[in-house]
């Protein structure tokens, strides 16, 4: 009997470590959140990142992972960001990466407020004050390296650095494998971390490997799309160009897709100016060289004044943001957008223009002797409205045809209307009266 039984009890046994062996499993394969956020912290980065620990401490992740790659917080409200990091509802690492990132003011005061620091080697820290780039407003940093005089300065990690860098590691899978065993405190408790375990390879030798399911977070489209101009020499570029945009469709013959890519880019462009610490001095020297540089195309000459209004906006760019030396300017980017403006109004916008004023001469004869309206200046070229559409147009410097008056067309010269200004007798004349 105990014969016949004892493969039965075999067979249970077996059963049973089945049903076990899921359970422990998933213990092992407990969830990682990796929260990525790159550039500078702004208050709707910063709102991404509470709602996405929140989250993540919902959904029962086992930790989160901030993945960091930041100039600085240009929100008080890193502050908050902050004091949750120092108690945060669930186990939490900070990682600078990967190389070459960055971490410096508010962004390098949350890696030292986390209970696990990591950084990619290459990684910079530093310049932990002010706390908001541009202001002069600091929070107290209550821990912070020992070793290292970050106030003002910062370092490149190679090593552990006590009290800011706990291992320095270049990539996340790594960092998931270190925080094996970890023990690390949050709301919840004290809780000891399971993210990997050993496994013999065929070589024999013993290597530690991830067994936690890894989730990446990062903001959505939008938010995505507002912070394009984040950074100061693409805040600038999307200035530049809706502005560009703006002054070409003046002289278009109506609005069109370059109207709405203008209105997108200066949207984009505003949001950045909103939140970056901005010299108003800067946006006056960047309006300033745009307006001469539309004054020169519309007068087919560009000489020193051009000059001048390139030196405007160069130094406007370069200078548009004042948050050294945390958030700084990339020259090559003004230099490279300047650059793009200037081809713009000396080769595509005449281009262009020349394309959407013109028709074919043929079947233009019916213009001449009628009548139309200056829609600017003509000193002695210009644009006037003729039927409903307009033309680029040429008059005698003396005619002192300004926006408003009445023209009349005596010729056509290949693409350019020739006008003459109407006088009250003249047209009086031509009423009958």
């Amino acid at each position: 009997m105990a014969g016949v039984i004892r493969p039965f009890l075999f067979i249970l046994a077996f059963l049973a470590a089945l049903t076990i062996t899921p359970a422990v499993t998933a213990q092992e394969a407990a969830p990682l959140d990796v929260i990525v956020v790159s550039g500078p912290l702004d208050e709707s980065i910063i709102r991404f990142v509470e709602s996405a620990v929140a989250e993540a401490a919902a959904v029962g992740s086992q930790a989160a992972i901030i993945q960091l790659d930041s100039e600085g917080a240009l929100s008080d409200g890193v502050a908050d960001l902050i004091e949750l990091f120092e108690q945060p509802p669930l186990p939490l690492v900070v990682w600078v990466g990967d190389a070459p990132a960055v971490a410096f003011g508010g962004a390098a005061q949350l890696l030292i407020a986390a209970p696990l620091k990591a950084a990619a080697p290459g990684a910079e820290i530093g310049y932990l004050t002010p706390t908001v780039a541009g202001s002069s407003r600091a929070i107290e940093i209550v821990a912070g390296p020992s070793s290292f005089d970050l106030f003002d300065e910062s370092v490149t990690v190679e090593v552990p650095i006590p009290g800011l860098v706990d291992v320095a590691l270049p990539s996340i899978g790594q960092v998931v494998v270190w925080m094996n065993g970890q023990e690390v405190q949050s709301q919840r408790g004290t809780a000891t971390l399971q993210t990997a375990r050993e496994e013999t390879g065929e070589d024999g030798a013993v290597r530690m490997v991830p067994t936690a399911q890894v989730r990446f977070n990062e903001p959505g489209l939008f938010t995505r799309t507002l912070r394009l101009s984040i950074r100061p020499e693409a805040a600038f570029f999307f200035l530049v160009m809706g502005l560009t945009v703006a002054a070409f469709e003046f002289y278009a013959i109506g609005p069109g897709l370059a109207s709405a890519t203008g209105v997108i880019s200066l949207l984009i462009a505003g949001y950045g100016l909103s939140v970056l610490p901005v010299r108003w001095w800067a946006l006056v020297l960047i309006g300033l060289g745009l307006l001469v540089y539309t004054a020169e195309f519309q007068r087919r000459s560009f000489g020193i004044l051009s000059i001048l209004a390139t030196g405007a906006l160069v130094a406007g760019g370069l200078f548009l943001v004042d948050a050294a030396p945390q958030i700084t300017v990339s020259a090559w980017g003004i230099v490279l957008t300047v650059l793009a403006a200037i081809f713009f109004y000396l080769i595509a916008m005449p281009v262009v223009a020349r394309a959407r004023f013109s028709t074919g001469t043929i079947g233009r004869d019916h213009l001449i002797g009628r009548t139309g309206t200056a829609v600017t200046g003509l000193g002695p070229e210009g644009t006037v409205e003729v039927n409903g559409a307009r033309w680029l147009a040429r008059a005698h410097r003396e005619a002192g045809i300004v926006p408003g008056d009445t023209i009349t067309v005596t010729a056509i010269r290949g693409l350019v209307l020739e006008v003459d200004p109407v006088s009250d007798s003249t047209e009086e004349g031509r009423l009958g009266w």
